[in-house]
């Protein structure tokens, strides 16, 4: 997602609009108070009504393409109100809900339950309690079989206290096979683990209470600053920023962006981190946003910007923000781009607060690079292509990390090797 404004940015910005608008902005600095409404109840469907027709007539209003993909929108929305409306809970409702709202065909127009809105606000504004691993799933083209691999691990996370390593695969938690819907926080688990030789380790770990972790960097043997961040907001730019600055004062060979499976976010944290990459302030983006003319976006000025080497990581997750960021290197000569085409989702959004609880992003804008390029449904093309084979993947060896050092340093990957 490509968030275009914040707070008071609305109200400056959109006030020729304010009179139209039925839904508040999010507060993303607040947690949504949920509606509690008992299902099947005549409190439910009146909620229900409440809500879906809030949404549409936000969409309806303030949706950025105005031949909806083609689609009678307004006809549809109408014709699929009734069993919307009907629906006996919050998970059926807010499921029709975003049947209609797929019509559009615009991954930033999109409605989020409020038990799904409030979890994630909880896990960005206050402590969760995790394990402190992240997982990819991993599938064998030829048997289709599955391994939940940790690809991530947080320093002051109960995992790597007990002294597991990123590349194990969990096989089992309290005897029974790992289902990653599953949260197994609340009580001491039994974890199976086997590393890359085989090795079982069965290590008891119990979930605590961490605050959320904004990025994680890594100076590598070789030299090479690895940053990489999930999403671009104030939390973001204010870690890469003071990454960024310690490098300066302790210059690495060179800094690798790692954008891989990065969602998007705020388009002033972007100006902001793209800045901190280029001495001169560069056009990265224009926008369009109803009634405001076309509007360009430069990148905001850095007292002491990282001018040595540097690389973008992304891959097929990347989206939005983060293919913006991508494009404006490439476009720029920056450096190099590696890994995978970008998901093609860049549209600017406003997310509104809806009467339950929930929250309702729409569409506001197209976007387009700072050369005019749109990538909506497009996405980035690296410089350097980069696909991970079964094998890399479960012996952990991350071969667009190589390539991106690589690229930067001219030095051999051994990728081409791993890529026949």
């Amino acid at each position: 997602m490509i968030v275009l404004f914040r707070r008071f940015g609305v109200v400056l910005l959109l006030v020729g609009l304010a009179a139209c608008q039925t839904l508040p902005s999010v507060n993303d600095r607040r947690l949504p108070n949920v509606v509690a409404i008992e299902d099947g109840s005549a409190a439910r469907t009146a909620m229900n009504a409440r809500v879906y027709d809030a949404s549409i007539a936000m969409v309806t209003r303030r949706f950025y393409d105005r031949a909806y993909n083609g689609v009678d929108f307004g006809a549809e929305a109408a014709s699929r109100r009734a069993e919307a409306v009907a629906q006996p809970d919050e998970a059926g409702f807010y499921r029709k809900l975003n049947e209609t709202l797929r019509l559009l065909d615009d991954r930033h127009t999109v409605a989020v339950r409020p038990s799904v809105n409030r979890a994630r606000a909880e896990a960005n504004l206050t402590e969760t309690r995790v394990f402190g691993f992240g997982i990819v799933t991993i599938v064998n083209p030829e048997t289709q079989e599955q391994r939940h691999v940790l690809s991530t691990l947080r320093r002051d996370g109960p995992a790597a206290e007990a002294g597991v390593r990123i590349g194990w695969r969990i096989e089992a938690i309290d005897g029974e096979p790992f289902d990653p819907s599953v949260s197994y926080a609340g009580q001491p688990r039994l974890f199976r683990f086997v590393d890359h030789e085989g090795r079982a380790h069965e290590l008891e770990l119990e979930a605590r209470a961490l605050p959320r972790e904004v990025g994680a960097a890594e100076r590598r043997d070789d030299g090479v600053l690895v940053l990489r961040f999930a999403s671009f907001d104030a939390a973001s730019r204010d870690w890469m920023l003071g990454q960024l600055a310690d490098a300066r004062a302790d210059p690495p060979r060179a800094v690798v962006v790692d954008l891989r499976g990065n969602i998007g976010g705020r388009i002033d944290a972007t100006a902001a981190i793209l800045g901190s990459f280029f001495s001169e302030r560069i056009r990265f983006a224009y926008y369009n946003l109803g009634p405001v003319p076309r509007v360009a976006r430069r990148t905001r000025s850095s007292s002491a910007p990282w001018t040595g080497p540097a690389a973008v990581l992304q891959s097929g997750m990347s989206g939005s923000a983060a293919e913006v960021f991508a494009a404006a290197f490439q476009e720029n000569d920056r450096g190099p781009v590696v890994g995978q085409t970008s998901a093609g989702a860049v549209v600017g959004s406003v997310a509104y607060q809806l009467p339950d609880g929930g929250l309702l992003r729409v569409g506001v804008s197209e976007f387009r690079t700072g050369a005019g390029t749109v990538l909506e449904k497009v996405g980035v093309t690296p410089d350097v292509v980069i696909t991970p084979t079964y094998e890399d993947l479960i012996r952990s060896r991350d071969v667009m990390l190589e390539a991106a050092v690589a690229a930067m340093l001219g030095v051999s990957s051994g990728a081409d090797d791993a890529n026949p």
